[in-house]
């Protein structure tokens, strides 16, 4: 996944290529499916990173086809996670940054002859997330104990981080596993919009459907400011510069 890339290429330098398989925010992860060139990229690999959690088990398929286990870096089995857990790993910068420490790790075995250069690639792009956690901190002090709406729970970690409760976890299941949300639910998000019972309103913009279009055209209707997250990276992007932007987002509605 390119949400990925930069935090591989930061260790690896100009030693190795880096490439993601879904690389454009039109792509669908959950229900992307490899090509063949996909499957020969993999298993052509040196290192390979997965998110793990259910989330791409079409990458451990065909790592285990290939006998390419030893070269795979599962994020969720790093950070202790297990099938269940949200899947969305990459919103928590902490995360990001556990991440990019076992490529150095993995690196160092690999290429031990460059261990050196891997480790302090690392320890520069870890003070460059380090600020971004910075960022989290200074604005949790004006986030702490509200609540948000969202439309699915990619957002999780990142809420989470800055003490924002996610109000709507059924409907935003739901919508996750593409099925209807329950009448209750859509109705308590509608009376919610109308009351300002939420702070902002987030909204997956590679996932439409008519109750999203719904409820986003309610947040304008009632004035409820709306954060656009993607879940995957634009191409334009690297992971820094889009949670950058992701927190500046949050962090310019709590200024109106």
């Amino acid at each position: 996944m390119n949400t990925y890339i930069e935090p591989i290429k930061s260790v690896v330098g100009n030693k190795y290529e880096v490439k993601s398989i879904i690389k454009s925010v039109n792509v669908d992860p959950h229900s992307f499916s490899p090509s063949s060139n996909d499957a020969k990229l993999i298993a052509d690999s040196r290192l390979i990173v997965s998110s793990g959690l259910g989330y791409d088990d079409w990458v451990e398929k065909i790592v285990t086809a290939n006998s390419q286990n030893k070269n795979l870096i599962d994020f969720g089995n790093i950070l202790g996670k297990k099938d269940g857990a949200n899947e969305h790993i990459w919103f928590s910068v902490k995360n990001v940054q556990r991440l990019s420490y076992n490529v150095y790790q993995r690196m160092a075995k690999v290429d031990p002859k460059n261990k050196a250069y891997y480790q302090a690639n690392f320890k520069k792009y870890d003070l460059k997330l380090d600020s971004l956690i910075q960022r989290e901190r200074a604005l949790k002090k004006y986030t702490n104990g509200k609540k948000a709406y969202v439309t699915e729970p990619l957002p999780y970690y990142l809420l989470n981080n800055l003490g924002v409760t996610i109000a709507n976890p059924h409907f935003a299941k739901a919508i996750e596993d593409d099925t209807d949300p329950s009448i209750d639910d859509v109705k308590n998000m509608e009376n919610g919009l109308k009351h300002h019972e939420v702070s902002f309103l987030v909204v997956n913009k590679q996932v439409t459907s008519g109750i999203i279009t719904k409820m986003t055209s309610l947040a304008k209707k009632y004035h409820v400011p709306i954060v656009y997250f993607t879940e995957t990276l634009p191409s334009d992007l690297g992971y820094y510069d889009w949670m950058n932007g992701n927190i500046t987002q949050i962090e310019r509605i709590l200024e109106k």
